[in-house]
């Protein structure tokens, strides 16, 4: 009838022992009902087993206090699909290993595994992002437990009517594969996880704009693709130490469109905070603080180099779940897995309307002709937040000698503690027409069609008159920072000109549905723009230079012709002594604003034209 269970031999399928039950009942003689209840018991108990050893397992499940190698993770989710018509595995682009290529999971009904069937069949998209930093393997374990979830049980089964969930399960494979268990010495379990850093030792979750990795550039490709509703990206976090096994950092209110912004802070937001807490799990905004949550919890401001930040630029909602990295593997496991279920069911039960406020969303922001580019927290405008924490402590190091701070678990308290979770734009622009990007710049080139943007290619040699930035001081960072040395701070002027352009040179409307990469990345005072993350360096260092007692007789002669210049020239050395006694100093004022200098010096090369240009 079937084959004897043993090692490399098949196990007995549930139907099997079913009708070698109803056999041997049958052979049973009526007046033996003992023996047919003993038979019937004992074999109802080896059913119950073998349904129980052909249910696909993870390897957490295994070993609470283990995750999964990036090979069994990928093994998991080809069983998954192979089982399951509701799953699919595909490939989304090289990752920083090139043996092992970026993979989605898509959850959906009726082999609706594009994003035009998606659309079509008027679903909204959740897209997860696990194992970005893979020693936060909460995610990673907690995606797996909840895909099986989606596909074996009949209520959560019914969403994905209404939604498509698209998994990313470890999108740091370099990373991955980086296993120890030491490098997360503040973390609770488990016994070995992934690095922090990719294959090029770069933390992808700074790498967004800047794309440095391969990862990133497919990342971009998967995540226009898609064009998700919700982005939710798993994490453990270091820090204080509180109660709550979950903590949340939501794309910050006021940076995204102002109706997705109250959208998602006051309905989706609530509803999924309720509902994690109906299930006994108390969760709060990300505890940001200066050491101590009682004296202010402050909202982080999320650049588009992290994901939050990034999934903003597209009016998508982004979310970064921290479970903390105290509380035991299994319990953050456990989080992890009921917010993706309660997420869910609250973007399930709200699709039709998150879609309808992202279409509006898109459409005033192409609509806007200026753009806020840069915000910071603003402290005047406090909030309150029920906190539950542990009393700081004080007491002298056995190690340093010095006093040291601890959270006291004997002084427990719930109170309200000032909430600073209001940021102001502090930089804004009119936004041109079009952008002009010489073609030279692959680097830039490459990012923008990784993210979709549209644009055409000159197909004339072009003397463009339009508006143009020239860079003044500047600071940029002392420490190289994932790779680069930022600009943190400079001056613009703007000026009006003229400047050569090339067939084949990039032509990038402004008004298209991804206005703010647009935006956010060529204009260099945004956070993270392309100016700032050193991809124009090469304007920043004069190609001519003048000697000093060459160009001191011709500088005598530039003042005698030009006496704006001079009176300007005479201005500044009686304003600033040090100027007044640096010859070099007086000698670059002058040659700088002559016709000697040369014109692409600090002159930013992306052209900002106005229809009347």
């Amino acid at each position: 009838m079937f084959k004897r269970a043993g090692a490399g031999l098949p196990v007995p399928s549930a139907g099997e022992w079913f009708f070698a039950l109803s056999f041997v009942i049958r052979q049973t003689r009526k007046n033996h009902l003992w023996m047919r209840i003993f038979i019937f018991s004992l074999l109802l108990s080896m059913v119950a087993e073998t349904m129980e050893s052909q249910r696909l397992q993870t390897p957490f499940e295994r070993n609470n206090n283990y995750t999964g190698r990036y090979d069994e993770v990928m093994v998991f989710y080809r069983e998954l699909a192979r089982k399951h018509a509701n799953v699919k595995l595909v490939e989304a682009g090289p990752s920083d290993v090139p043996s092992f290529p970026l993979s989605t999971v898509i959850l959906s009904s009726r082999k609706q595994f594009t994003p035009e069937k998606v659309r079509k069949a008027g679903k909204a998209v959740l897209l997860i992002n696990g194992g970005i930093h893979p020693g936060e393997a909460d995610g990673i374990e907690a995606a797996m437990l909840f895909a099986r979830d989606m596909v074996t049980d009949p209520r959560l089964v019914a969403l994905l009517d209404r939604i498509t969930v698209v998994i990313l399960p470890v999108y740091n494979v370099g990373g991955s594969l980086l296993r120890n268990g030491t490098t997360r010495v503040n973390q609770n379990g488990p016994d070995v996880y992934g690095f922090r850093g990719n294959a090029q030792y770069l933390d992808l979750n700074r790498d967004f704009i800047k794309c440095d990795s391969r990862n990133a550039l497919s990342f971009s490709e998967l995540f226009r693709y898609w064009d998700p509703e919700v982005l939710l990206e798993t994490h453990t976090t270091d820090g204080a130490d509180y109660p709550y096994v979950l903590t949340l950092i939501a794309s910050q209110r006021h940076k995204l469109q102002t109706e997705l912004g109250n959208y998602f802070y006051k309905r989706l937001l609530p509803q999924l905070y309720r509902t994690v807490s109906e299930q006994r799990l108390e969760m709060i905004p990300y505890v940001h603080s200066a050491g101590d949550p009682a004296t202010g919890i402050y909202d982080f401001l999320d650049y588009p180099r992290y994901s939050t930040g990034y999934a903003a630029l597209f009016h998508c909602m982004g979310i970064m779940a921290e479970s903390h990295m105290l509380k035991p593997f299994a319990a953050r496991v456990s989080a992890q897995r009921l917010l993706m279920t309660k997420l869910s069911e609250t973007l399930a039960g709200q699709a039709s309307d998150v879609i309808a406020v992202r279409r509006e969303a898109r459409q005033a922001a192409v609509q806007r002709k200026v753009h806020d580019i840069r915000w910071q927290l603003d402290t005047a405008f406090v909030d309150s937040l029920l906190f539950s924490g542990y009393e700081l402590g004080r007491k002298s190091s056995s190690v340093t000698g010095f006093e040291r701070y601890y959270f006291d678990h004997s002084k427990p308290y719930t109170k309200k503690v000032p909430h600073y979770n209001t940021s102001r734009p502090v930089s804004s622009v009119e936004v041109p027409e079009y952008y002009v990007v010489p073609g030279v710049y692959e680097a830039v080139i490459e990012r923008l069609r990784a993210n979709g943007i549209r644009m055409r290619r000159l197909e004339r040699d072009s003397l463009i008159e339009a508006e143009y930035y020239r860079i003044g001081e500047l600071r940029s960072a002392a420490k190289p920072y994932e790779g680069h040395f930022p600009h943190r701070e400079f001056a613009l002027e703007r000026v009006k000109g003229q400047r050569p352009y090339f067939k084949g040179d990039y032509l990038i409307p402004v008004r298209q549905d991804a206005i703010r990469y647009v935006v956010e990345t060529l204009e260099p005072d945004a956070h993270d723009s392309f100016f700032r993350w050193n991809f124009f360096d090469g304007i920043l260092q004069r190609k001519e230079y003048f000697s000093d007692f060459l160009f001191e007789e011709i500088a005598g002669a530039i003042l005698d012709k030009d006496p704006t210049l001079k009176a300007d020239f005479q201005i500044r050395k009686a304003r600033e002594p040090a100027f007044a006694a640096d010859p070099h100093a007086m000698l670059e004022f002058i040659y700088s604003r002559s016709k000697y200098a040369e014109p692409g010096y600090m002159l930013y090369p992306i052209a900002r034209c106005f229809p009347q240009d």
